[in-house]
């Protein structure tokens, strides 16, 4: 159960990325301090961590020991960027990164107990 909780929260991460790979270019060509191309080639780099969270979430979804690693790297590369998002006036997405982060860590080192051998 702890590895299907980790693998919801990556999920939704990674569809968060997917939105916003697909939205940015149409949201910076309203405000375009960047050429068309960096937009499109960060989509690019925004979408392939999409599909990378996306293949680590099916893999804790089915029971995989591979993407614990991948997970914990990930939520914990996000503890900063929620810090920094509480700090600069967005409270709310910093708490819920934070979070996330905490239950996804958590969920993954629970998941890693269930698994050892006596």
């Amino acid at each position: 159960m702890p590895g299907r909780v980790a693998a919801a929260i990556i999920g939704l991460q990674a569809l968060g990325c997917a939105v916003f790979a697909a939205l940015f270019p149409l949201m910076a060509a309203q405000r375009a301090a960047l050429s068309s191309t960096s937009h499109v080639m960060f989509s690019v780099f925004v979408a392939l961590f999409a599909i990378g969270l996306g293949l680590v979430a099916r893999g804790l979804w089915r029971g995989r020991r591979w993407p614990r690693t991948a997970t914990i790297v990930w939520l914990g590369l996000l503890v900063p960027v929620g810090w920094a998002l509480a700090q600069a006036g967005w409270r709310l997405v910093g708490v819920l990164v934070l979070g996330s982060a905490a239950a996804g860590i958590a969920a993954v080192a629970a998941e890693g107990r269930s698994h050892q051998r006596p």
